[in-house]
């Protein structure tokens, strides 16, 4: 083997393209010493006479090509390893992979259809030896058995893998194939109505729901690889789960939303390939964590943010059951938002660890586990995971001689909320479940298809009485498919019904109805998911119930703030929260979270009275406005409440623990408490600090690491705190998004001839921060009447006592008029370029939007903009967000403010400075911290809190004002004798600003000013 001095030295040699013939030696060792490969595996110049060729080298089923410049060369690589492959493969039926490389530089490619597209690449670094081997491994797979650690698990399979993008690009030609049949579409429908449901309308696009079969194939494949000694015998008996079936284990693997892959004529081959990968892992040595890392490295950081995807840590799961479940064998525990299992783990874990000490046989520890602890999640592939997961956490127990002789795995996926269920009132309207005449309601969605025929299928419901007998359910539901798979008549199902159940008549009618319209779906090939979405969407219902509540709910709900919610989910979520007694409303709404819901709908649903929760949210929810409602711990329905829960203790976890959530975050711990009037937060929370080495830390590393201190619970923000007059006049800009419908750059469409000064030509901004779906969008190009080219001011326009850029935008604003157009308005008063301009955006906002709103009401959302004319003649403005407060006096009678900032018209030049120098203070921000969310880099949002400390109006005859004034008169020209770089990221500027500033010795002058005028110290 390599030492790492040698290894070292031949990575260096490969980074400097030493030319063909060294590359193949070089390679040679490193595949061979370095690899653990056998030299005599490797064939090198293998003829290839029927494409006229010698390969360079082949190993297994990597076809290698070495070149002296792969940058000069590539074109020649590609047409010889397309060549290549395609005779392998045909000679073999097998799938092949190409590896062409200079050494500097490795590109691994494979075949499809004929043509070659690349599933990865790398550049060699000479300071990192070890990573070239570690892609090599993944490239051409030739090392013995693998770890199932997270870091291989997410480079062997993770989104950036060469399996992962082979995989998608094989998915993504099968979903072209059979994606337009009945029963394909409506797997793809109802995965993505689940998805609507829990998160928002519209998240769930082909690419999605192709990377969640992947993982859905994976985890199966994992979960066979670990407990069943044989390989699967094909594809359909790993996805089905028929292994774990014949050894009585139920609902570790079934037919869903993803076997439609078995439908299409490579599906199943693609599926054991997949299974085969999984294979070379040491699965018997594998840990519940991997799961998480696979399913957090495969789904892109966007779309995990908009599901509110935050995976808990190990450690915090281990210690919040050790502090929630104290007595495992008697209490029942359910995480109603379980994802891909952890808090089910380790609950598990625990039943087992007790029924070991209480001297319980195995196979009565199992059934105690599975009696005690269940899970729910709205998301199927977390269910696939988590059923995994909890099968681990059995493990012990079953080696052991622990089979009770069924095992039937309570980790179901349904609707924790239970927003699917409802009342049907007399008018028709639907209600959430209450109480009597309760249905589960599951929706068919219409759906148009394209194979074998075109056809329009109408959307159905199916209704089930919301019976609380689970086994009842299963048996009516089995009977159903059974009697609809052989034709019966309804009138044969009613009968059975009538002799097997105690049935009403209104039930027995409900379920009648139901079984015809199940019928229907089987004539059109769109019944054979219903068994499975039906038997796990009634499960909520069946929890819910008294007999099956929770002494413990624990977990960690999903995270999603209102403004990211879409659609239908977004008026739900207020109607919801209104009737929860909830909602605020008004400017904090759009930091109104759904954790706060989520935690007391799961206690009004699932907790025993006497129980207690445990959930992880937001560290905004101990002191933030606009979870005030949430702290006071009522449970309400439909206004009325409930009961009241009692706050025992929270854990804080703020911005200084990195590497674990994207926010900072909380455990806030609860129980109910019989004294309505008894305090509802206690006086001290623990809070930690420190650096974790990872996100995956383990518990050693999170008791090394973290240090914890007990500390006052966080200052309640108040809406309406005595402090300054300046509060109501200061106003938030214009939401000027997306940027590349609203800003514009000059452009030059000729390239020789000057733009016509009038009618400019422009063209949508573009920049780096763009978000999806906007990022892709090509952004609009025309000319507009010079007249509604305006300059606006950006967060990033904005340092301390200066304006350091200023944008363009289009600004559909009428002088004449007094108010803002849309298109057609523009139209009709005669301005025809804005018109067409507007029509390009507003066409391009209606097709991607995720809002309700028009493009114009989106621009002018609550008034922003319009509050904006006629332009104050002197403005202040300061930055909503950052780690330091940003503000300038503005004289521009033409320039827009976006939403990034606050703006207020002053009367004089020295309120202005006076203003300025406050609001750049070191004073202010110190004073203002205790009042900010706190985000990954700390305190982050100022708007409007700055006006929680008493900064008074400006007096021209209090000498503090006016020396205040003078300060900030003289940081101005501090700050614009600053020089300005062109191109220098805004941050930079300011820091540049806030040097000089402190250099000269006036900040410590407006500190001194400041902390007087406050009365604070300085």
């Amino acid at each position: 083997m390599l030492t790492q001095d040698e290894r070292a030295t031949v990575v260096a040699e490969l980074a400097a393209r030493p030319g063909h013939e060294k590359v193949r030696a070089l390679l040679h060792r490193l595949i061979v010493d370095g690899l653990g490969a056998e030299s005599r595996d490797i064939d090198f110049e293998r003829r290839v006479p029927e494409v006229h060729g010698r390969i360079d080298a082949l190993l297994g089923r990597t076809v290698l090509e070495f070149k002296s410049d792969l940058r000069r060369e590539r074109g020649t690589a590609e047409e010889e390893l397309t060549r290549y492959l395609t005779d392998r493969q045909c000679a073999t039926g097998q799938d092949y992979v190409g590896l062409a490389t200079d050494g500097a530089d490795f590109v691994a490619d494979f075949l499809k259809h004929g043509t070659l597209g690349e599933a990865g690449c790398y550049h060699t670094d000479p300071q990192a030896p070890r990573e070239l081997l570690v892609w090599l491994q993944s490239a051409i797979a030739v090392g013995a058995a693998l770890p199932p650690d997270p870091h291989t698990i997410m480079r062997e399979f993770g989104r950036h893998s060469i399996a992962a993008r082979r995989a998608l690009a094989d998915l993504d030609a099968l979903w072209a194939d059979v994606g337009g049949t009945p029963e394909a579409r409506l797997k793809r429908e109802l995965w993505d109505r689940l998805l609507s449901l829990a998160y928002g309308a519209g998240v769930g696009d082909d690419a999605l729901f192709l990377q969640h079969t992947y993982l859905a194939v994976i985890s199966k494949a994992v979960a066979w690889s670990a407990m069943i000694d044989a390989p699967p015998p094909n594809a359909a008996a790993l996805l089905h789960g028929e292994a774990f079936t014949n050894l009585g284990i139920t609902g570790q693997s079934e037919p869903d939303f993803f076997d439609w892959v078995l439908a299409a004529e490579h599906g199943p081959a693609l599926v054991m390939r997949m299974a085969r990968l999984v294979g070379r892992f040491r699965l018997h040595d594998i840990r519940i964590d991997i799961l998480k890392a696979l399913y957090e490295s495969l789904i892109d950081p966007d779309t995990r943010h908009d599901l509110g995807e935050y995976y808990t840590p190990d450690w915090l799961a281990a210690c919040m059951i050790a502090a929630a479940v104290d007595d495992p064998l008697r209490q029942r525990v359910m995480d109603p938002a379980c994802g891909s299992g952890t808090f089910l783990f380790h609950a598990v874990r625990a039943v087992l660890d007790a029924a070991q000490a209480a001297g319980l046989p195995p196979a009565q520890a199992v059934q105690r586990a599975m009696d005690r602890v269940a899970g729910i999640d709205i998301h199927p592939v977390a269910v696939i995971f988590a059923r995994v997961t909890y099968l681990l956490a059995l493990m012990p127990a079953l080696r052991a001689g622990g089979h009770p002789g069924q095992v039937a795995l309570p980790v179901y996926l349904g609707d924790a909320l239970q927003w699917n269920l409802h009342r049907h009132e007399p008018d028709g309207a639907q209600m959430d479940l209450l109480a009597g005449n309760e249905t589960l309601d599951i929706f068919v969605p219409r759906m148009e298809v394209r194979a074998p025929h075109p056809a329009a299928l109408a959307a159905v419901t199916l209704r089930f009485p919301a019976a609380s007998d689970a086994q009842l359910f299963d048996r009516v539901l089995n009977t159903m498919i059974e009697y609809g798979a052989r034709g019966e008549p309804a009138d044969h199902f009613t009968a059975w019904l009538a002799h097997e159940t105690s049935d009403t008549d209104r039930d027995a009618r409900v379920l009648r109805d139901t079984y015809e319209t199940m019928r229907r779906l089987q004539e059109e090939d769109r019944n054979h998911i219903w068994g499975y979405v039906a038997r796990n969407l009634a499960r909520p219902v069946w929890l819910a119930s008294e007999a099956q509540k929770a002494d413990v709910v624990i977990g960690n709900p999903p995270w999603v703030s209102y403004r990211y919610m879409r659609g239908d989910f977004k008026a739900r979520f207020q109607r919801e929260s209104r009737s929860a007694n909830l909602w605020v409303g008004g400017k904090v709404a759009t930091q109104q979270d759904l954790s706060s819901y989520f935690y007391l709908r799961a206690a009004g649903l699932y907790l025993r009275r006497g129980g207690r929760l445990a959930m992880i949210v937001p560290h905004a929810a101990l002191s933030r406005q606009s979870y005030a409602p949430f702290r006071t711990g009522a449970v309400a329905r439909f206004g009325q409440p409930v009961f009241r829960l009692r706050f025992t203790q929270a854990w804080a976890f703020g911005p200084e623990v990195a590497s674990l959530f994207p926010v900072p975050s909380c455990v806030l711990f609860a129980e109910v408490h019989p004294d309505a009037d008894a305090p509802r937060l206690p006086a001290t929370i623990r809070a930690f600090s420190g650096t974790l080495p990872k996100r995956d830390a383990d518990m050693a590393e999170a008791e090394t690491n973290l240090t914890e201190t007990a500390t006052s619970w966080p200052t309640i923000a108040a809406a309406d705190a005595d402090g300054s007059p300046y509060r109501k006049l200061f106003q938030n800009g214009a939401t000027l998004f997306p940027r590349r419908l609203a800003l514009v750059n000059l452009v030059s469409p000729s390239g020789r001839l000057p733009p016509n000064p009038e009618f400019p030509f422009v063209r949508g901004r573009t920049g780096s921060q763009d978000k999806a779906p906007w990022k892709t969008v090509p952004p609009p190009e025309g000319t507009v009447e010079k007249r509604f080219l305006r300059p606006v001011l950006l967060g990033e326009s904005i340092a301390p006592f200066r304006i350091v850029a200023q944008p363009s935008a289009v600004i559909p604003w009428d002088e004449a008029e007094g108010g803002p157009m849309n298109a057609a308005q523009a139209a009709q008063r005669g301005y025809r370029k804005l018109a067409q301009w507007l029509e390009k955006t507003e066409a391009l906002w209606t097709r991607h939007k995720h809002s309700t709103l028009s493009f114009l009401e989106q621009l002018d959302y609550y008034g922003k903009l319009s509050g904006q004319f006629p332009v104050a003649p002197m403005r202040v403005v300061y930055t909503k967000s950052g780690t330091n407060p940003a503000a300038c006096f503005v004289r521009d009678e033409a320039a827009a403010v976006d939403s990034q900032l606050y703006w207020a018209s002053v009367e004089t030049s020295e309120e202005a400075h006076y203003l300025c120098a406050i609001l750049n203070s070191e004073t202010l921000r110190a004073g203002v911290q205790r009042y900010q969310a706190r985000g990954r880099w700390g305190a982050r949002h100022f708007d409007k809190y700055v006006f929680n400390l008493p900064i008074p109006r400006f007096k021209g005859g209090n000498a503090t004002h006016r020396a205040l004034a003078d300060a900030g008169q003289t940081a101005a020209d501090v700050a614009h004798g600053v020089p300005f770089k062109e191109g220098e990221y805004f941050t930079r500027t300011r820091k540049r600003i806030r040097t000089a500033l402190a250099e000269h010795g006036v900040a410590a002058e407006i500190d001194r000013l400041t902390a007087h005028i406050l009365d604070v110290a300085a």
